[in-house]
C-alpha cells in the first residue's frame, strides 16, 4: 500500500465573501475529526485544505493554520517576491496572511490569464525556493484528448513548468494536480481508468526525471469531483486525492469527501 499522502484541497475561485468563507471554513473544521476518524485499513495520511480568495484569507485563517484543522492554500501566487507589479501578491505576503500552499498554473489561470508555461515555471520555482507548498495543475483540452495528443500535452506542461525548479525541491513540498480541461465544471468526469492512467503517465514522467523523489510525489486528480464519485476514482489506484471545485463550496460535501478519502482502500502503486 501506498505511503503517499492523499490531499482533499478545495478551490473556491471567485467565490465566497468574507463572512461566507468563514462560515463554510467553520463547517469543515468542526466536522473534520469526524469525516477523518477510524480510517480503513493501510490507509495514507489524510490532509484537507481550502484556497478562498486574497481578500477571504484572513476570514479563514482561523479555523486553518492555528490548529492545523486544515491548510490554508492560495489560489496563485507571484512570479516576483516583491517590486513594482501592480496586482500581484508575493510568497512573504501569503506566508504572513497564514498561508501555507498555492495552487499554481490552474487551468483557469492559463487560458484566462495567459499563464504560459514559462510563467508557471517562474511561478512554482518561487514558491518553493520561499517555503511554501505548491500544486502544480495540469491537464488538457478536449481537442487535445480527441485528437490523441492528452498524455503528450499534459507531460510537456509538466516538464515545462518544473524547467525551473531546483531539483532538490521534488520532495513533498511538491504536490501535482491533474485536471482534464473537458471536465471542469461541465459535470463531465473522466473515468477512473482515463484518470489512473494519466497519474501513472506523470509518475512514470517524474521517475524517470527524478528518480524515487518524483515518483513518490502525490498526484490529485481535479474535474467535477464529488460526494458520489470519489470513492471510484480512489479505488482505481494512483490517484492520491483531488483538488475540488464546486463541492467544496459547502462544507458538508466537502466533508463526504473527506470520508471517501479515509474509507477508501488505495491499492499499491
Amino acid at each position: 500500500m501506498t505511503t503517499r499522502i492523499t490531499w482533499i484541497l478545495g478551490n473556491w475561485k471567485q467565490n465566497h465573501l468574507a463572512a461566507d468563507a468563514a462560515e463554510c471554513a467553520q463547517g469543515i473544521a468542526s466536522g473534520l475529526e469526524a469525516a477523518l476518524a477510524n480510517p480503513v485499513a493501510g490507509c495514507p495520511e489524510v490532509r484537507v485544505g481550502v484556497a478562498p480568495t486574497y481578500l477571504a484569507l484572513a476570514a479563514t485563517a482561523p479555523f486553518a493554520r492555528p490548529a492545523k484543522d486544515a491548510w490554508l492554500l492560495a489560489q496563485d501566487v507571484a512570479a516576483q517576491e516583491s517590486g513594482a507589479f501592480t496586482g500581484e501578491v508575493g510568497v512573504a505576503m501569503l506566508k504572513e496572511a497564514g498561508v501555507d500552499a498555492a495552487i499554481v498554473g490552474h487551468s483557469e489561470r492559463r487560458a484566462h490569464f495567459g499563464d504560459t508555461n514559462a510563467l508557471v515555471a517562474r511561478k512554482l520555482a518561487n514558491a518553493l525556493a520561499h517555503g511554501l507548498t505548491a500544486v502544480l495543475c495540469v491537464g488538457e483540452s478536449l481537442e487535445s484528448r480527441d485528437k490523441g495528443e492528452h498524455e503528450s500535452t499534459v507531460i510537456t506542461q509538466l516538464s515545462e513548468s518544473l524547467a525551473q525548479v531546483d531539483s532538490n525541491a521534488i520532495d513533498a513540498r511538491l504536490v501535482i494536480a491533474y485536471e482534464p480541461v473537458w471536465a471542469i465544471g461541465t459535470g463531465r468526469t473522466a473515468s477512473p481508468e482515463q484518470a489512473r492512467d494519466m497519474h501513472r503517465a506523470i509518475r512514470s514522467h517524474l521517475g524517470q526525471t527524478y528518480g524515487d523523489a518524483g515518483r513518490g510525489r502525490s498526484i490529485l486528480y481535479g474535474g467535477s469531483v464529488k460526494p458520489g464519485n470519489a470513492a471510484e476514482l480512489l479505488a482505481a489506484g494512483d490517484i492520491d486525492g483531488f483538488l475540488i471545485g464546486g463541492a467544496s463550496l459547502k462544507a458538508d460535501s466537502f466533508l463526504a469527501i473527506a470520508a471517501a478519502a479515509a474509507q477508501t482502500a488505495r491499492p499499491s502503486a
